[in-house]
């Protein structure tokens, strides 16, 4: 099963973090002044960059840099997601692309911006293994695993399960629980 759970003595201060992380990056535009809101683009770069920290991969990829790609940025999302590039995750660095079309046979987590079906639908058939995200309305019902959706003015996310239990990646259990369709 694509869950994973924790011990019971990590609960606690893991449930803190990742809500605490979680909230600040959905609620920030809320938030935030007109003058100081932080732009859309970079609070999904940061759910993204947490969508990666709150997954388990595959452990023959262990020592391997973490592939990010983006696939049709504007260019306030490219910037907003090369602010990612060079973190690190658990000793792991990530790395940024951009891809064309369905250039991603080496990315870990795929985040589709403002595409329509046809990308999606041809990615998701040859890379079952592939995390997507999106911020389409319906990318989660069309095949993505993780859709960014606006709710009462906040950026929340929704999981779609049957395709979240193909992939070779486990998310956390305690992120699946702040998916607004798992509550």
């Amino acid at each position: 099963m694509a869950i994973r759970s924790l011990p019971a003595a990590r609960w606690p201060a893991t449930r803190t973090v990742l809500m605490t992380a979680l909230w600040a990056a959905a609620c920030w535009p809320r938030i935030g002044t007109a003058q100081g809101a932080v732009p859309k683009e970079q609070i999904k770069a940061a759910l993204v960059f947490n969508f990666l920290k709150f997954t388990e991969w595959p452990a023959d990829t262990a020592n391997a840099p973490l592939t990010l790609c983006v696939a049709g940025p504007d260019r306030k999302t490219e910037a907003a997601f090369a602010q990612v590039q060079g973190r690190m995750i658990e000793n792991r660095t990530i790395q940024v692309r951009t891809v064309r079309g369905g250039d991603v046979a080496a990315c870990h987590l795929l985040y589709i911006h403002d595409l329509g079906r046809d990308l999606l639908t041809h990615v998701v058939a040859g890379n079952p293994n592939l995390l997507t995200v999106g911020d389409q309305d319906d990318f989660t019902e069309a095949g993505g695993v993780i859709g960014l959706v606006e709710f009462q003015g906040r950026l929340q996310f929704k999981v779609n399960l049957d395709m979240l239990k193909r992939g070779n990646y486990k998310l956390s259990s305690q992120l699946l629980r702040l998916a607004v369709n798992m509550r």
